[in-house]
This record gives structure tokens, C-alpha cells and sequence, in this order.
């Protein structure tokens, strides 16, 4: 027989086994970049394998030379296939063209030319010498072997050299693959110039030198399997800044984005607690729990690169695979462009209103001015007329009350200026009717009292509605200055379900609702407050009794504030 059983085989056999598993493994997982040429390098790992176990037990000599020649052959491939899948690996689809490929096919099939030739011309070996091994005298082919294995070596030192200065995420691959690259260069080397010599095959040295290397690539850092990488690469270029805290409130650990946003490297905050980052959160010590929080964090304005910036902070619970807590997710949303977008629409809203509000006053106006004139004119042509014919007691009665409403459109016209002058444009409902106050009590000597409104009342209402509840509130304060005789009154705000109601109350004299006449008590005063209510689908209601003073209760829908 040209073979007899040797303990020998068995490393070679057990390398075998080993790469069959970790080449079925690759091309289970093949559509990821890298993994079909690797599962194809270790295919011709395999052969080359076998070819040794062959070697060692094979008997005659002629066949452990084919066996020799055999392994020379699948070394090239072997070592060109790995390159391949470096080169996929690092970047896929850029660097693995088929050019590419062409090229780095052209020193295997030169070297396996000269195998196949080798008995015609001797350039890969001048002889081989049987001693315990069989050792093979290279000629100048088999050296240029050598030299393509050496620098197929470099590109792939090279091309993960690159890799690990790129990718941060990649870098402890990118060196257990590199040490076992390296390790079996050496190993190769130092038995080329028989420096070290053994009794197992070289190869099988420089395999388990290489092999737990790409065992923990594949299997510890899961290097052919993409949505760890891809779930590392989401959090390394997420544009949110994200803070991990554990039960304490401490930061564990954070991303990029979030170094930016808080302007600190991340070795200074990491084991910080979070109340030194950020306002709002617990002091040191306290324990971090989601009842410590209010439902909604403030958003937190910062400075970044001289740029005010607006972030919602968003607060979640992590948990174990059992539902128990282990610490916290922070996240920190950028919204100010959506901040500045809703600001820019709101101004422009309520440039629209207070257009259309202009519009109203002067319509208001003209049915007011014109009422009032065409009483002067009527009173004069009355007067002119009762001193015509001498009646001078009669006539004066008719001038005092021409004066009287010469007053009254006086002191209504310079009301509706001030209506006017009520600053809206940047400023919400709330200050607006503030500085309308003030200048009301300045004016006409009344005391006034606004009472605190709930909050966040500054998004309750559109910029239209805000401009029309403004108006009917500054007429129901006209309507108290001209009839009800008050030193005092007030103005409320009360949050009901999904509504807030709006009360103007005096001490005045107050009068009989059912003796109420819209036309002639108040003139046009009640009807427009009635008509502007309507327009933004609110109720007007008026209670008032003789001695008691009056109340005129507003109740406007509520708009849902934004998250």
C-alpha cells in the first residue's frame, strides 16, 4: 500500500474538521460582504489540508512529492482568497472589482503553471531530500512563491491597517486577524530558511497559530454578522446625543452625538452623575426612578458652535430579559429647527389676525363713529331749530347732551386707539392683556386684577382665537367703564375639561337681565362680543343683578398643546 495509518494525521484531520464547520458557516452567510470569498479561502485551506494529512501517510516517495507539489499549489489561492475577502470585508463593492480580481488571478495560475511543468524545466524545485521528512530543495519559482506570499501579506497588513484607522468599531478584529496574519508569516519564514524544524507539518504550525485568531473575529466580535455592526453603527452616527445611566444616575457610557451636544469628551463624563450635565435631574445620590420625573422633561437650550439649539430630552426605563430595571436610556432630540418652524408659523398666523382684526375694528368703528354723528347731527339740526324760535332753556338741555356725546365718541375713539396699540406681534394672549391693563387702569382710574391663568395656557389657544377672546375681553372692559359705575374689577382664567373659561367680574351697579337691550344699553358693545365668540366657537354669557355688580363668563376650546 502507497499509505499506512500514523498518529500524525490527526492534527491535520482535526484542522479539517475545523475549517469545513468555519467555511459552512461563511457561506450560510454569504450576502454579507466578504463572507462568500472567505468561505471559498478556507475551501482551498481544506484541500491543501488533506493534501498534508495525505503527505504524512502516504509511504512511497513519489507520492509524498505529488502531495508536496499538491500543497504548493493550493498555497497562493489560499493566501489570494483571504486577500479577496479583506478586501470585500473593508470596503464592499469599491476595492474587490473585477479588475481587481483579474489581476490578483494572474500569480496562482502562474505558479500552478510551473508546478504542472516543474518536471520539464525545474524551476519550483531542484530536488527533494527524504530524511525523516521529505524537504524540499527550491529553485527560483518556488521562491518567487514565497514572494507572493510575503506580499499578498503586506496588502492585507495594509488594507487592515486602513480598516482600523477608519473604523473604531472594527479595531479588535482588525488586530486578532492581523496577529494571526502575522504569526504565520513568521512561522513560514523561519522554515524556509530552516531556522525551525519539527515533526509536524509547518502548515499545521502556522494554521493554529492563525485559526483561534478568526475563531474569535467570527465568533466573539460576530464579524460576518451584520446587525451587531449595524446596530454599533446606527448609535456611532445617530445624530441624537444618547446617554445610558444605570440605577444610580450615572453615566455608563454615551455617543458621539452627545459628546458633541454637551461639549465634553466623553472620558470626562462617563461615571458623572447626570444632574452635573444636565439641569432638572435629581442631585447626586438620589435614587434615579421614572416617578422622580415630571410626564414631560423640559427641553434644554444649549450653545453648540455658537448656535442656540433646542433638544427634547426623552427619559425611558431599561430592563433585563426578566422585566427588572438595570438602568436608563436618555435621549437628546434636536428640534430647534421644528421650534424655529412653529415660532415662524405662529408669527405668521398672528400677522393674519391682527390683518383681519384691523379690518373688523374698522368696521366696528365705522357702525360706531356713524351712530354717534348721525346723533350730533340730528341733536344740532334740533338745536339749530328750538334757537330759531327763541327756546333757549330747551336748547341748551339738547347742547348738554350733544356734549355728552361728543365726550362719549371721544373717549371711544381714543379707547379704540388703545385697543390698537395693544401689542401682540412676539407676545402670547397673556401679556398682551397685561399691558392692556395697565394702561386701562392708568387711564381711566379703575382698579384692575388679572388672576394667575393655569398653565400652560401660551398654547391653548390659536393666534385667531387669541385676538378675538383680546377684543371681546377689552370691550366687556369698555362696557364696565362706560354703565357699571365700578372702582374694581377683575379679570379670570379658569381651566375646565378640555375648555378654559374666562370670567370679567365688577362691583358695580349692576342691572336686570331681562330688561337687558342690546341696541340701546350697550349699543353695538354686546352684539360684536357675541359675534366674535361665535367666530372661534366659544359661548358668551352675561349674569348681572341690581346692586351686585355684573359678570360676563367666555368659554373658549382648548387646542391640544404639541409634544
Amino acid at each position: 500500500m502507497d499509505y499506512a495509518y500514523t498518529p500524525q494525521i490527526w492534527p491535520s484531520l482535526l484542522t479539517v474538521l475545523f475549517l469545513l464547520a468555519m467555511a459552512f458557516y461563511s457561506y450560510r452567510r454569504r450576502k454579507v460582504p466578504g463572507a462568500l470569498p472567505f468561505a471559498i479561502a478556507l475551501l482551498f485551506v481544506v484541500l491543501w489540508m488533506v493534501g498534508s494529512t495525505l503527505e504524512v501517510a502516504a509511504v512511497d516517495v513519489s507520492a509524498k512529492i505529488f502531495w508536496v507539489k499538491f500543497q504548493n499549489a493550493l498555497m497562493l489561492p489560499s493566501v489570494t482568497a483571504v486577500t479577496c475577502f479583506l478586501l470585500e470585508y473593508t470596503w464592499p463593492g469599491r476595492w474587490l472589482t473585477r479588475r481587481n480580481l483579474v489581476l490578483l488571478s494572474i500569480p496562482p495560475l502562474s505558479i500552478l503553471g510551473l508546478i504542472l511543468t516543474d518536471k520539464f524545466h525545474h524551476l519550483m524545485w531542484r530536488g527533494f531530500v527524504l530524511n525523516e521528512n521529505l524537504v524540499p530543495l527550491r529553485a527560483a519559482g518556488s521562491w518567487m512563491l514565497v514572494a507572493c506570499l510575503y506580499g499578498l501579506s503586506i496588502v492585507n497588513i495594509v488594507v487592515l491597517g486602513w480598516l482600523f484607522h477608519r473604523s473604531p468599531q472594527h479595531r479588535w478584529p482588525v488586530v486578532l486577524i492581523l496577529a494571526g496574519q502575522i504569526a504565520a508569516r513568521i512561522v513560514y519564514g523561519m522554515e524556509a530558511v530552516q531556522v525551525i524544524q519539527s515533526d509536524l507539518d509547518i502548515e499545521i504550525i502556522a494554521f493554529w497559530f492563525t485559526i483561534p485568531m478568526y475563531v474569535i473575529a467570527l465568533f466573539g466580535f460576530r464579524i460576518l454578522n451584520p446587525i451587531p455592526l449595524a446596530r454599533q453603527t446606527v448609535i456611532e452616527q445617530l445624530r441624537d446625543g444618547m446617554l445610558v445611566l444605570d440605577s444610580r444616575g450615572w453615566v455608563v457610557s454615551l455617543n458621539p452625538a452627545a459628546e458633541i451636544i454637551l461639549d465634553a469628551p466623553i472620558k470626562h463624563m462617563q461615571g458623572k452623575p447626570i444632574g452635573e450635565l444636565l439641569p432638572g435631574f435629581p442631585e447626586q445620590g438620589s435614587p434615579l426612578t421614572a416617578e422622580a420625573f415630571p410626564v414631560k422633561l423640559p427641553e434644554m437650550n444649549i450653545s453648540l458652535r455658537g448656535i442656540a439649539h433646542c433638544y427634547e430630552l426623552d427619559f425611558s426605563p431599561l430592563l433585563d430579559f426578566r422585566g427588572l430595571p438595570i438602568g436608563h436610556l436618555l435621549l437628546l432630540h434636536d428640534v430647534s429647527e421644528q421650534r424655529r418652524s412653529q415660532a415662524q408659523l405662529l408669527e405668521q398666523q398672528r400677522a393674519m389676525a391682527i390683518l383681519t382684526e384691523r379690518e373688523r375694528l374698522a368696521r366696528e368703528l365705522h357702525d360706531d363713529l356713524g351712530q354717534v354723528l348721525a346723533f350730533i347731527s340730528t341733536q344740532g339740526y334740533v338745536i339749530q331749530q328750538q334757537l330759531a324760535r327763541g327756546e333757549i332753556t330747551a336748547a341748551g338741555s339738547y347742547m348738554t347732551r350733544l356734549i355728552e356725546a361728543a365726550t362719549e365718541a371721544d373717549t371711544d375713539i381714543r379707547e379704540s386707539i388703545l385697543s390698537l396699540r395693544a401689542p401682540f406681534s412676539g407676545q402670547g394672549l397673556i401679556p398682551a392683556l397685561q399691558d392692556y391693563l395697565r394702561r386701562y387702569e392708568q387711564r381711566y382710574g379703575l382698579q384692575t386684577e388679572l388672576l394667575p391663568p393655569p398653565a400652560n395656557l401660551e398654547c391653548a389657544f390659536d393666534p385667531v382665537a387669541e385676538v378675538q377672546i383680546l377684543r371681546i375681553l377689552q370691550e366687556g372692559l369698555s362696557n364696565v367703564r362706560k354703565h357699571a359705575h365700578a372702582r374694581c374689577v377683575k379679570v379670570a382664567f379658569t381651566a375646565l375639561d378640555k375648555k378654559i373659561q374666562i370670567a370679567i367680574r365688577d362691583d358695580g351697579k349692576g342691572f336686570e337681565p331681562s330688561m337687558l337691550q342690546e341696541d340701546q344699553s350697550s349699543g353695538f358693545g354686546l352684539r360684536f362680543m357675541r359675534e366674535r365668540a361665535d367666530a372661534i366657537g366659544s359661548s358668551l354669557k352675561v349674569h348681572s343683578a341690581p346692586g351686585e355688580g355684573t359678570e360676563i363668563l367666555l368659554t373658549v376650546p382648548m387646542k391640544e398643546c404639541d409634544a
